[in-house]
């Protein structure tokens, strides 16, 4: 079971992401677009980190397909960066998972992934649990939280996108596949500077940019990076229908994480800690991580 220590990488590990993308969002980028074009210019090292640590192989076929990837995630990513900005990380990253009910769908319909009347349970746990996520309180009402919309467009991109490199991995190994996506973030990420706002938002955003932004971009590259490696080396030797389910306990880590930050340096980052805030996102939390259960056993 050597691929289930490799699933358990990177929820643990995306989840430090989330933190620190939630801390820089808040207190020194303060914009998604801006967000998203360093994070391309910093995935250069991530690029030559795999070139110096294994060949890379395979065809045009391969790379285009791994760029696509990496165009998708681009897409997908901005719109995370949005949804941070706006809402709390523990309510943000439980709905990045409900696009584990595209990945089974997608997975059946183009990889043959089957599932059977196990998996359509685990598919409602997983709405109900979602739709749990997304209420906030607001003078004394749960409402549904506005970046609902950002997040499921984020998720179904990287649902297509996880789909496609689970095929891709049938004719390259997991090293090749991470560098074609990190080409096309590198690539087409600095694409948002053709727009007159963007490019003024991220020099607005540069002056900001001291040793300690640099500091954590770079430690998000690379623990993002181990993440992603770890991730396909997972799906490379088992159904991204199951990796995708171990990789849905990131909203445990997530709320641990900011919980413990919340009590002991709530100026870094701050949650929602009441008790009836809490108990939701326990729930709802739960109810993804056993839909999610179910739909990947």
């Amino acid at each position: 079971m050597d691929w289930l220590l490799f699933a358990f990488i990177p929820p643990m590990f995306w989840a430090i992401c989330n933190v620190i993308d939630k801390f820089l969002l808040e207190k020194y980028i303060k914009d998604p677009i801006s967000y998203q074009i360093l994070i391309s210019f910093f995935d250069a090292v991530s690029l030559i980190i795999i070139l110096f640590l294994s060949p890379i192989s395979g065809n045009a076929y391969v790379f285009l397909l791994g760029i696509m990837i990496g165009i998708l995630g681009l897409v997908a990513t901005t719109l995370y960066n949005k949804s941070m900005l706006d809402e709390e990380a523990s309510r943000v990253v439980p709905l990045v998972y409900l696009d584990s009910i595209f990945v089974v769908i997608l997975a059946y319909i183009f990889l043959g992934e089957v599932f059977n009347l196990q998996k359509y349970l685990g598919i409602i746990l997983v709405i109900a649990g979602g739709i749990l996520i997304s209420l906030k309180k607001i003078v004394r009402k749960w409402h549904f939280s506005p970046t609902i919309k950002f997040i499921l467009i984020a998720g179904f991109l990287w649902a297509i996108s996880s789909v496609i490199s689970k095929y891709t991995l049938n004719f390259t190994d997991y090293f090749s596949l991470t560098a074609f996506q990190m080409l096309g973030y590198i690539v087409f990420g600095p694409l948002f500077l053709f727009s007159n706002r963007a490019r003024m938002n991220f020099l607005s955003c540069i002056k900001r940019f001291d040793r300690k932004v640099f500091l954590l971009m770079i430690i998000v590259t690379l623990i993002y990076l181990v993440g992603v490696l770890s991730f396909y080396f997972a799906v490379s030797i088992s159904s991204i229908s199951l990796v995708y389910a171990i990789a849905s306990t990131q909203p445990f880590f997530i709320f641990a994480y900011m919980l413990i930050i919340t009590k002991i340096a709530p100026s870094i980052v701050k949650e929602e800690i009441d008790k009836s805030t809490v108990l939701l996102k326990i729930i709802a939390i739960c109810l993804i991580f056993l839909g999610t259960f179910f739909i990947g056993s």
